[in-house]
């Protein structure tokens, strides 16, 4: 039986990164940042140069078996190397946005963070953090959702969703799609909303270019609207998103 050579080790994740250059400790700084709020994992040294988050075990038919970070990035001289254990088919549409990189089977290369769209490689990373951690326990009702939101997001989706049933009082509120939607017909809930660690979010996008100006700002990925935990809701903004995804 063939095991993996790159393993999780003891060595300080801050004393490997005193070996790179000051610009790749920024840059650095900044992923281990995203993947550890997308992971709510610790970062850990796999082998001598590889920094990861969280594990996934694996067994090929082969016999060859072994452990590999859910997240993980190297922050090498000629490039960032950001690793996807599941490859780039689920993700074509964000590469073609992503900005400048190359890729192979499961690794990304990047040569600096500057060149690239960052808000798209966080929608890739959540993306494969969603396929490869233990899923939860997915959500019956509306309480059964809430119930899953964390502590320090709650007031913030709160106020939300208090936004949501005030401009929506005709809507049924429903779970749809593991998260909180709000129908206002027969057909498909129109407009979503989700609390987590970080964040809290609204879907999807208007169709509406003046409206769309003004929710730039807010804009992550290729259909989210993105809400800081620390900042003030735009609530007369959402209320108007909330009105053209209802007419659409």
């Amino acid at each position: 039986m063939t095991q993996n050579k790159t393993i999780p080790t003891d060595d300080s994740v801050d004393k490997f990164l005193q070996t790179v250059s000051e610009k790749r400790q920024a840059e650095a700084a900044q992923l281990i940042n995203i993947m550890q709020s997308i992971s709510s994992e610790k970062p850990v040294m796999w082998g001598p140069s590889i920094i990861g988050f969280g594990t996934k075990h694996y067994k090929y038919e082969s016999g060859r078996e072994g452990d590999v970070p859910i997240l993980g990035f190297s922050p090498r001289k000629t490039a960032i190397t950001v690793y996807f254990n599941e490859g780039f088919d689920q993700h074509s549409e964000n590469l073609k946005e992503l900005g400048k990189h190359t890729h192979s089977v499961s690794c990304l290369y990047i040569t600096k963070l500057d060149d690239i769209d960052i808000s798209i490689l966080e929608d890739m990373l959540r993306t494969s953090q969603a396929i490869h951690a233990s899923p939860p326990v997915k959500p019956n009702t509306v309480d059964d959702y809430i119930a899953t939101i964390p502590v320090d997001a709650r007031p913030k989706f709160d106020e939300l969703r208090e936004l949501m049933l005030a401009e929506l009082p005709d809507a049924k509120e429903v779970v749809s799609y593991g998260i909180v939607g709000y129908k206002i017909d027969a057909k498909r809930a129109r407009v979503f909303i989700s609390g987590w660690k970080d964040h809290v979010a609204v879907y999807p996008l208007p169709k509406n270019d003046a409206l769309m100006a003004e929710l730039r700002p807010y804009v992550r990925g290729k259909g989210t609207l993105w809400f800081s935990l620390d900042d003030t809701l735009p609530k007369e903004l959402l209320k108007k998103a909330v009105r053209a995804l209802t007419l659409s």
